[in-house]
């Protein structure tokens, strides 16, 4: 039984047009995290609009997908929570939208959740402080630049006549200047105080925070 709190939770999840969950980038090994597990089992049991999107890039870092689950995909994950679930082409831009299109329809018509796993790659390393030469082969790599969802898209657009080289080089210029804009101005910000990393996550800071800021202005010699 649920207690009032937990139900007055639940019906005003109803309400809610669309919970999208993972709208940021959401890699393999992330949905078989406990939370995740919990989430999609709780769309199910109370018909939330819930849309779980797994960004299927291939890799955890340097763990592999195959050796993360035995699952032959990541998509039937929502199956045990009774969600509808999708494996789309993540390289492919009209196939996402088309994707995420029904997930939406169904979640704001009653119709309950769903799980999308998006199908990509990682064409780069994890973060600049990883080297994925050291676990994966340069041929794998080289082959999923062929299906680069920006080329692809490029190409599309250019056999329909909406898309040209004149206004991919003005388009480029553009971004380029608006990217100077804003690193000149992130440069010219003037340092902050260390104190400002603790200043700005809670109204009311915990004690072993405060305790750490103090510690860090102490550092710098200025307690």
């Amino acid at each position: 039984m649920f207690g009032g709190a937990d139900a007055d939770a639940t019906a005003h999840m109803r309400k809610i047009r669309a919970v999208i969950s993972g709208a940021r980038k959401t890699p393999p090994h992330t949905i078989n995290q406990p939370k995740q597990n919990a989430a999609i089992n709780s769309a199910g049991a109370y018909a939330l609009p819930f849309v779980q999107c797994i960004i299927n890039n291939g890799w955890a870092i340097s763990v592999p997908r195959k050796s993360q689950t035995g699952a032959p995909t990541l998509a039937q994950k929502g199956l045990a929570g009774g969600l509808h679930c999708l494996q789309v082409d993540g390289n492919d831009l009209i196939a996402v939208l088309e994707g995420m299109r029904r997930a939406l329809e169904r979640a704001r018509s009653g119709e309950g959740g769903s799980v999308i796993e998006f199908m990509t790659y990682r064409l780069h390393d994890h973060t600049t402080a990883d080297d994925a030469r050291r676990y994966r082969d340069e041929a794998e790599v080289k082959d999923a630049w062929t299906r680069d969802p920006m080329t692809r898209l490029r190409t599309y657009l250019t056999a329909q006549k909406l898309w040209d080289e004149d206004q991919e080089k003005a388009w480029i210029a553009d971004c380029t200047q608006r990217i100077d804009v804003e690193i000149n101005a992130y440069l010219e910000l003037k340092v902050q105080p260390v104190e400002a990393m603790f200043d700005y996550l809670y109204a009311d800071p915990p004690p072993d925070l405060l305790e750490q800021r103090a510690k860090a202005i102490a550092a710098e010699g200025r307690a």
